[in-house]
C-alpha cells in the first residue's frame, strides 16, 4: 500500500512540475477529446471479494461556461481476491457517464459524473467452461486533480450501486487530452 502512494504522489509531482503545450482542454477550445489509464483500489463492501481495479476510459469534452460537459465511458476489469474454493475469475465493468468538469483554479478541477455501468461477472461454470452473470446499476464518480493542457492527473471515487451491494474503488486516472 505505501507503494501505491509514494508512486501516486511520485506522479503527480512530475506532472506538476512538467507540463505540456498543447491546446487541448484550453478554455478557448471548445471539443476535446481524452483516453485514460485508469486503476484503483476496491473499497467499501467491494473490498471483501475485489483486490483492485483497472482499464481504460475515453472521455469526450465540450467547453460550456468555467468548465466541461462530459461524456464518458471505457471498459475496467476488477481482480478478485485469492479464496479457497471460490470460482470467481474477473469481472467486468463498462460504464457510461455523464458530467460537468469545473475548472476552478489554473490547473486545477473538479468533477462530478452519473450514469450507467453494466457489470458482468466471469466464474467457473463446472466441466472447465466459464459462465458469466449480468448486473447494471446507477454510477457515480466524483473527482478531483490538475490538468496541465494535454496531460490530465486525477484522483477519483467511483461506486456503483447493485442489486444488494455497492461496488467502489478510489483511484488514479492518467489521461491525454486531444
Amino acid at each position: 500500500m505505501k507503494m501505491y502512494h509514494f508512486a501516486a504522489v511520485g506522479v503527480f509531482c512530475l506532472l506538476m512540475s512538467v507540463g505540456s503545450h498543447v491546446n487541448a482542454q484550453n478554455p478557448s477550445k471548445a471539443f476535446s477529446v481524452g483516453f485514460g489509464l485508469e486503476g484503483g483500489l476496491a473499497s467499501n463492501s467491494a473490498n471483501t471479494n475485489y483486490h483492485s481495479m483497472g482499464g481504460l476510459s475515453i472521455r469526450l469534452s465540450y467547453h460550456v461556461g468555467p468548465g466541461f460537459v462530459t461524456l464518458g465511458s471505457g471498459a475496467f476489469a476488477w481482480i478478485p481476491k485469492s479464496f479457497e474454493g471460490k470460482t470467481t475469475k474477473a469481472s467486468l465493468q463498462i460504464p457510461v457517464l455523464a458530467g460537468y468538469k469545473f475548472i476552478f483554479a489554473r490547473h486545477l478541477f473538479v468533477m462530478g459524473e452519473l450514469g450507467y455501468s453494466s457489470f458482468r461477472v466471469y466464474y467457473n461454470g463446472g466441466n472447465g467452461d466459464v459462465a458469466s452473470t449480468s448486473y447494471g446499476g446507477f454510477t457515480y464518480a466524483p473527482s478531483f486533480g490538475i490538468n496541465f493542457n494535454a496531460v490530465e492527473l486525477g484522483i477519483r471515487y467511483q461506486a456503483t450501486s447493485l442489486s444488494g451491494a455497492t461496488l467502489s474503488a478510489v483511484g488514479l486516472r492518467l489521461a491525454f487530452n486531444f
